[in-house]
């Protein structure tokens, strides 16, 4: 498998990790982020702040979390990634996911990098 680019790599440790600040350190200040589920826009921020405030939120939503990358697709600026995601729910939430529930599914995300920085997330998911 290829390598991640470095800043990449680092963003997945942290999140792996539900350490919002190390994640926002990887981004830059007008970064875009998008998460599709179900071919359905779930999520969408823009700008730091905005990508923290639902990055916590996250945190919050899960007692762990872990992004395990199976492949990589770099060509110029974007990378491609396909992860096995898995997560304990640690509160009920509104998509009626319970609190203890255990989640496995696959997804993938799109990186693309300028000046050593991410300036767009876009993550997609097939709901189990």
């Amino acid at each position: 498998m290829k390598h991640l680019p470095g800043i990449i790599q680092n963003y997945i440790n942290a999140y792996n990790q539900m350490d919002v600040a190390a994640m926002v350190a990887c981004l830059s200040d007008d970064v875009t982020f998008c998460d599709v589920s179900g071919g359905e826009v779930t999520s969408e921020t823009s700008g730091k702040q905005a990508f923290a405030e639902l990055a916590s939120l996250g945190v919050q939503a899960f007692a762990s979390r872990h992004q395990k990358v199976v492949n990589v697709i770099s060509v110029a600026d974007i990378t491609l990634i396909e992860v096995d995601y898995s997560a304990v729910v640690a509160v009920d939430l509104p998509n009626g996911w319970k609190a203890g529930q255990q989640l496995e599914f696959r997804g993938g995300s799109a990186f693309r990098v300028a000046g050593g920085l991410i300036f767009s997330i876009v993550d997609q998911s097939e709901p189990s």
